[in-house]
């Protein structure tokens, strides 16, 4: 077992060894640090790759990286391009606002340029009025503010009435620009009569009221431009009263209203279509024709109004044959005919305005359509009517193509959108187009089938019966009870009736023919019903009288 001097002594010699040995090889240690250094190179350039060897980690002991050097700061401009990026849209905005104001200004200092030019060129000439605009029908309520609107848009209106004495009233409220002449739906020998006094109007000097000679040469004739009617469209008060077809007289009530709302527009509108067809081959305005129809009659028909509704129909088809015909035909291309379902507007209503009356029906007609005929009476006025100036406004951009509407001359920015916004709507309308209150309604109606529209039509027959059945009133002055008629006149009439049985041998009995063969018409009329006939009317004036109520002259309802 060594001591500790054993092993001090131990120490001490390999001390002397080391610094013996390091004393005798610091000679050469250069040269071996340059060998150990050369053999590195060769090693890493020539030799293969070293494995990467991936030491662990101090834990909790492992001394952080330092931190990154702060950067250097943005200039200005490297501080504009990063808000740019992170504000996309407010670029946006202010580069489009810039823009437009751009334009704007543009525009503006260009306009006023040759602002004065303009000024002084509009206060020295007068722009002479050439477009004629003939109206038809002048004394249908829609007719005077339109007729009004169009002078003041700068058209000559040449306008018909049906008597002499509202000629001088109409032409007084124009300002010389309004010509009335003579035109009586009801007497076909004012057509020609009318014709030529616009021949001779279309050669005179305008205005009317001017000094002077009216029929010197004009260098400038006036150009007929278009032609509005509506005498295809009499007004509610002159209309026929509603009633069955059963009991339309259709020589003495549909004949006189066919000729006068079919015939006599049509009979006016072949004498002047050689004329429009002249004008328009001298300039390339577009030239329009515009029947003006009632809505309700035009699209669907309502029960009992069967006069307007056939009258209205013969005027459609014969528009829709027209136009086809103009499209077809050569130097007639710029002639539009434009078709206006006029619904309720001002105080010309589309619903039936005559009172109905049942005074001349047999009591075969009171029992099987008076409580119907009731029921559209009283659900024919509901609507509330449109702003005649909506009307005005659409006839006048179909007259003018769009260029003198109230709206054409919006801008925005300084831009007319407004003509075009026009010309727009004046191309997606087309040549039959829809105006007024319920106008719209008929039009979407008249695309259902025909079984679900006859079911819609007969609601207010439906519901009216039902109401009568439950609330006790009597039934409104104007329209007498059918079931009361039909009981005070059935004894005599069965006892006048013959055996129906027995066929009668008389003929029927035409205007025309004799006016002692007249008042044999309503004895033929019920000589026509048969005796089973007079016991269903029986039968149906009882069911109709038990929804009604009945009270004494001296009762009141409890």
């Amino acid at each position: 077992m060594p001591t500790i001097d054993d092993v001090e002594q131990y120490f001490e010699t390999v001390e002397r060894l080391v610094s013996d040995s390091l004393t005798a090889a610091s000679l050469d240690l250069p040269h071996i640090r340059e060998a150990i250094n050369r053999l590195w190179i060769d090693i890493t350039r020539y030799g293969p790759p070293f494995p990467e060897i991936h030491a662990g980690r101090l834990g909790p002991f492992e001394l952080p990286a330092p931190p990154p050097p702060p950067p250097p700061p943005k200039s200005l401009i490297e501080k504009t391009g990063d808000w740019l990026k992170d504000h996309p849209w407010i670029v946006s905005g202010l580069v489009l606002s810039t823009l437009g104001f751009g334009l704007f200004a543009g525009y503006h200092a260009i306009s006023a340029k040759h602002a004065f030019r303009r000024r002084i060129k509009s206060t020295t000439t007068v722009p002479e009025k050439r477009q004629v605009v003939v109206v038809l029908g002048s004394d249908h309520p829609l007719a005077l503010p339109l007729i009004l609107e169009l002078e003041r848009k700068g058209y000559i209106v040449i306008a018909s009435v049906s008597s002499a004495e509202a000629v001088s009233p109409l032409e007084a409220k124009g300002h010389g620009f309004v010509r009335a002449l003579v035109l009586d739906p009801n007497e076909p020998t004012t057509i020609p009569i009318f014709l030529r006094s616009l021949g001779s109007t279309l050669s005179r000097r305008f205005p009317i009221s001017a000094a002077g000679d009216p029929y010197l040469p004009n260098p400038s004739h006036p150009l007929l431009h278009s032609i509005i009617s509506f005498l295809t469209m009499p007004a509610p008060s002159t209309g026929c009263a509603p009633g069955p077809l059963e009991q339309v007289s259709l020589h003495d009530t549909y004949l006189p209203y066919l000729l006068s709302t079919h015939v006599a527009p049509l009979q006016t509108l072949q004498a002047l279509l050689p004329l429009l067809r002249a004008d328009a081959q001298r300039t390339r305005a577009c030239r329009s024709i515009i029947i003006c129809l009632p809505a309700a009659d035009a699209r669907i028909g309502l029960p009992f109004t069967s006069v307007r509704a056939m009258s209205a129909a013969a005027n459609v088809r014969a528009t829709d044959v027209l136009r086809r015909e103009i499209s077809a035909a050569q130097g007639m291309g710029r002639i539009r005919v434009v078709t206006v379902d006029v619904g309720a507007i001002g105080q010309a209503f589309d619903g039936i305005t005559t009172p109905p009356t049942i005074d001349d029906w047999t009591p075969s007609e009171k029992a099987t359509y008076g409580a119907a005929l009731y029921a559209l009476s009283e659900t024919s006025q509901t609507r509330t009517p449109e702003d005649v100036s909506k009307f005005v406004d659409s006839i006048i951009g179909v007259v003018s193509s769009g260029t003198k509407t109230t709206g054409a001359g919006k801008a925005v920015y300084g831009v007319g959108v407004g003509l075009a916004y026009e010309k727009v709507k004046d191309w997606i309308r087309g040549n039959r187009f829809s105006i007024g209150a319920g106008a719209g309604t008929y039009t979407l109606a008249s695309f259902l089938p025909t079984r679900l529209l006859d079911c819609l039509l007969g609601l207010p027959h439906i519901l009216v019966g039902v109401r009568n059945g439950l609330l006790p009133s009597h039934p409104p002055a104007n329209v007498t009870s059918p079931s009361t008629d039909a009981a005070k006149t059935a004894p005599a009439d069965i006892s006048a009736r013959p055996d129906p049985r027995v066929p009668s041998t008389s003929s029927p009995q035409y205007p025309g023919k004799g006016s002692a063969e007249q008042p044999a018409g309503d004895e033929n009329e019920t000589a026509s019903d048969s005796g089973s006939e007079s016991v269903g009317t029986d039968i149906e004036s009882s069911g109709v009288e038990s929804s009604w109520i009945s009270l004494g002259p001296g009762e009141s309802p409890t």
